[in-house]
């Protein structure tokens, strides 16, 4: 994963799936599924992106430590926006688990063709914060819009297939420090 990625895209609009994800996770949010992240004051943009930080570093963790090395590298390279402060992480998977030193480009988010588009996984921190402590799904989060992938089919379902197994491994887990 890169440090962090600070990409600048138009209109301020992280990703086109942002909105509905951000729509889910509003609704997620009051029913009580998820805890809102109330920092507050002077500091609070920077805790939210250190606390986005920390999660997308226990999310490289979890996929390296639970799945086998061969999965990881059938991976195809892909971001992750946490749309909270629009945190980008990118992933492209070696023998060694994930670059930490790769500087990516900027994803292709606009492109007609869905071959040639980045594949992007669009999420709240505080969603991808439940899904590593176990206390949301990963079925019920893509179901309920909490979380979504935009990639083509075959890169979806292989993204998909090893968060699902990595997250599978998670008993009496705890969320990343926020």
């Amino acid at each position: 994963m890169c440090a962090i990625c600070n990409f600048k895209i138009e209109f301020g609009i992280g990703h086109p799936m942002a909105l509905c994800v951000a729509t889910a996770t509003r609704g997620a949010i009051d029913s009580g599924l998820l805890t809102e992240d109330k920092t507050e004051g002077v500091l609070a943009t920077a805790r939210q992106r250190l606390a986005a930080i920390e999660t997308l570093k226990v999310f490289q963790d979890r996929l390296e430590t639970s799945v086998a090395i061969d999965e990881l590298l059938a991976l195809p390279d892909f971001y992750v926006l946490l749309i909270e402060g629009e945190t980008w992480g990118f992933f492209h998977a070696t023998a060694e688990g994930f670059d930490p030193d790769i500087v990516p480009e900027m994803p292709d988010l606009a492109t007609e063709d869905v071959e040639k588009r980045s594949v992007v996984l669009v999420v709240a921190n505080v969603t991808l914060q439940a899904l590593l402590a176990g206390r949301v799904d990963l079925q019920s989060a893509l179901d309920d819009n909490l979380l979504l992938i935009d990639a083509p089919a075959q890169h979806s379902e292989k993204l998909r297939g090893v968060i699902g197994k990595s997250l599978a491994v998670c008993d009496n887990c705890e969320a990343p420090p926020v």
